[in-house]
C-alpha cells in the first residue's frame, strides 16, 4: 500500500499503543495528482510545438540558403559564409538545443513513474527551463544583426517573464476584479445601478446648473459679439438699432440720449 492512500496512527488495542497502518482518503493528494495531469498534459503540447518550430528553422535557418554554386556551396546558409558567422553559429547551437530539450521533455513526460523521484522532478525542471530560454537565445541571433536590438530583445524578455509571474500569482483575483468592474460598467451605463433620492437630486440639480451656465455663456458671447460692432455714431438708424440692443443686453435704462 502507499503512502498516499495511507496513514499510520496509533490505535489502542488492549491497554497497549499498536501503531497501524490504516486507510485514510488524501482529498488533497487526489487534486495534486489531476494537477500533475494536467501540467503534464501543457507541457507535451509546447514540448511538441517548440520541437516543430526548431526543426523547420534548422532546416531553413535565417536569410536562407544558397541556391546556386557560383562562388558558394549550394544549400549552405547564407548567414554563415558572409561576416555575420557567429551570429549564425550563435543560432545555430541555441536552436540544437532547444530541439533537442524538446525531445527530452517529451519523452520524459511520456512515463507517468517519472514522479516518484525528487532528482528526475529536478531534471525535468531544469529542461523545461532550458528549452524557452534557448529558443529566445535562437531567435535573438536570428533576427537581427544589431547588438543593441539583441540588447533589447533580452530585456523585454526577462520583463515579461518576471510580469507573467507575478501576474499569475494572483490571476484568479485580478480575474474576479475585472469581471466585477465589466458588470457594474454596464449597469451604470443601461441606468440600473441602485441609487438614492438624495444622489438623483444632486445628479439632476448639477445638470440643471451645467444648463444655466452652459445658456449664460451662450448669452454672454452673444452680447460681445453685439457690442464689437460699429455703433459710436448716430448717423444712421442701423447705428442707433445696434446701441438699443447692446443697451437691452446689458440692462441698462434708455435715457432721451439713446
Amino acid at each position: 500500500m502507499s503512502g498516499d492512500d495511507h496513514r499510520r496512527q496509533a490505535v489502542p488495542d488492549d491497554g497497549r499503543d499498536d501503531v497501524r497502518e490504516i486507510p485514510v482518503s488524501d482529498g488533497s493528494s487526489a487534486e495534486h495528482k489531476e494537477w500533475l495531469k494536467e501540467v503534464r498534459g501543457w507541457l507535451v503540447v509546447l514540448a511538441t510545438l517548440a520541437a516543430s518550430v526548431t526543426y523547420q528553422a534548422g532546416q531553413n535557418p535565417p536569410s536562407g540558403v544558397w541556391q546556386h554554386s557560383s562562388g558558394h556551396l549550394a544549400s549552405n546558409p547564407v548567414l554563415h559564409d558572409g561576416k555575420f558567422v557567429r551570429r549564425y553559429l550563435t543560432f545555430y547551437y541555441f536552436n540544437a538545443t532547444a530541439f533537442a530539450t524538446s525531445l527530452v521533455i517529451i519523452i520524459l513526460l511520456l512515463n507517468e513513474r517519472f514522479y516518484k523521484s525528487e532528482a528526475k522532478v529536478a531534471a525535468l525542471t531544469l529542461t523545461t527551463m532550458v528549452d524557452p530560454m534557448s529558443l529566445v537565445g535562437a531567435y535573438i541571433a536570428g533576427s537581427t544583426r544589431d547588438m543593441a536590438n539583441s540588447i533589447y530583445i533580452i530585456v523585454l524578455t526577462c520583463f515579461l517573464f518576471v510580469c507573467v509571474v507575478y501576474i499569475a500569482r494572483y490571476v484568479v483575483l485580478t480575474c474576479f476584479l475585472f469581471v466585477c468592474v465589466v458588470y457594474i460598467a454596464r449597469y451604470v451605463v443601461q441606468g440600473w445601478l441602485l441609487l438614492t433620492e438624495h444622489m438623483k437630486k444632486r445628479v439632476e440639480a448639477a445638470k440643471e446648473r451645467e444648463r444655466k451656465e452652459g445658456k449664460q455663456r451662450e448669452r454672454d458671447k452673444h452680447a460681445k459679439t453685439r457690442r464689437s460692432r460699429c455703433f459710436s455714431c448716430n448717423c444712421c438708424a442701423c447705428c442707433r438699432a445696434f446701441e438699443y440692443d447692446d443697451i437691452e443686453s446689458r440692462g441698462l435704462p434708455k435715457t432721451e440720449d439713446n
